[in-house]
């Protein structure tokens, strides 16, 4: 459990150590070794010998470490004890790898600093599939569905759509902010994102085949860092290859949303990133399948129970083959909301984008709300 924690992509930067012995074991290495910053220990000791070796432990470590404690008893009172102690947080069974991932990642976090935004990728099965366009409509209604900032990285350097998607004509593109990473910041990034509206902040490809399609590791974490600051929603637009660079995006996602069409090629894509990402995303949520296409080749189509029984996992969202709706707000610079508000395709965009979110959805206004909306209201006032 420790080990599948250890490998999770939030602590891939992270310098560990593991050792063995419990508290006493730890009272001893540390009464000789200097402390880190965080201390993770599993204990079996009741209360009372549990809070008194944590005071010997306090004694042998270096002030400001953080020590994260996976009891063996859960009873409120042993938890109120340790925090009073200085504990930072005391988790009681049952254990897994994503309650101590949670944990640490909580324990370091400075207050001080802004929430980084959640990172959505999308990406396709196969080239044509849609997933650009999936992405432009899921970024779209994230916007509205939590009236937030969402920020929309195409990362398609060659052939990106994004400026076209949104009829947008930017002067800087997301080659501009890669060229120069140790240059890069907050006012400079602003620079370069096209703004839709007051919500949607576009990085949008350069209109040339005289780049390199390539992009360097080192400089897409120091701009994803930034955005992740300027943004809670972080929609990434990853082109479809295999290589270096796109493995590292869509393994440092918190989502990840693959686009599909209904044809063996595809299904046999599909299962292999599926298969690819198992492992890694043992602590994420799963990949989310977007059936595309579904009926533009009724005779021949596989079916989403063909995909179901392959992957083992249902499409998180199936759409049906509807060219003069999507055509139409291609050619437009349009979202589909914007073309026809009312399509059923909109709403299931909506649903997707809910997915993603990693939010709860947001809370609809009652109408009249009675005397306790009045002083609401007037308070607003």
């Amino acid at each position: 459990m420790v080990e599948q924690a250890l490998s999770d992509r939030r602590l891939a930067k992270s310098a560990i150590d593991v050792q063995s012995g419990g508290l006493d074991g730890a009272i001893d290495y540390f009464g000789k070794e200097s402390s880190p910053a965080l201390i993770v220990i599993e204990v079996t000791e009741g209360s009372n010998e549990l809070i008194e070796k944590i005071d010997t432990l306090a004694e042998v470590c270096d002030s400001g470490a953080q020590l994260l404690v996976l009891g063996a008893v859960n009873d409120v009172e042993v938890y109120r004890s340790l925090i009073q102690q200085g504990v930072s947080d005391y988790l009681v069974p049952p254990h897994s790898a994503k309650r101590i991932i949670d944990a640490v990642t909580a324990i370091c976090i400075d207050p001080a600093e802004p929430q980084l935004g959640r990172v959505i990728s999308f990406v396709a099965a196969k080239g044509g599939s849609g997933s650009s366009t999936i992405a432009h409509n899921t970024a779209w209604q994230l916007a509205r569905l939590f009236d937030d900032s969402v920020a929309v990285l195409d990362l398609d350097l060659a052939f990106g759509t994004l400026g076209l998607a949104f009829n947008l004509d930017s002067q800087q593109s997301i080659q501009d902010a890669l060229a120069h990473p140790e240059r890069l910041d907050e006012v400079l990034l602003e620079r370069f994102m096209a703004k839709r509206d007051d919500q949607l902040m576009l990085l949008t490809a350069p209109n040339s085949l005289n780049i390199n399609p390539d992009i360097n590791i080192d400089s897409f974490d120091v701009l994803l860092n930034l955005v992740r600051r300027a943004a809670p929603f972080v929609v990434l637009d990853v082109p479809h290859q295999w290589s270096a660079w796109t493995q590292h995006v869509l393994g440092q996602s918190d989502e990840i949303v693959l686009t599909s069409m209904p044809d063996l090629a595809c299904l046999r894509d599909t299962k292999s990133l599926f298969d690819a990402f198992a492992e890694k995303r043992v602590n994420d949520a799963p990949i989310r399948l977007v059936l595309n296409h579904l009926g533009e080749y009724r005779k021949s189509q596989l079916s989403v129970k063909d995909f179901e029984n392959a992957l083992g996992a249902s499409p998180a969202l199936v759409i049906q083959h509807e060219p003069a709706l999507f055509g139409t707000a291609a050619n437009n610079g349009q979202m589909i909301g914007d073309v026809n508000s009312r399509s059923r395709v909109v709403e299931s965009f909506k649903v997707l984008a809910q997915a993603v979110s990693g939010r709860e959805p947001p809370k609809k206004n009652k109408k009249g709300g009675g005397i306790f909306s009045l002083f609401r209201n007037k308070g607003k006032a």
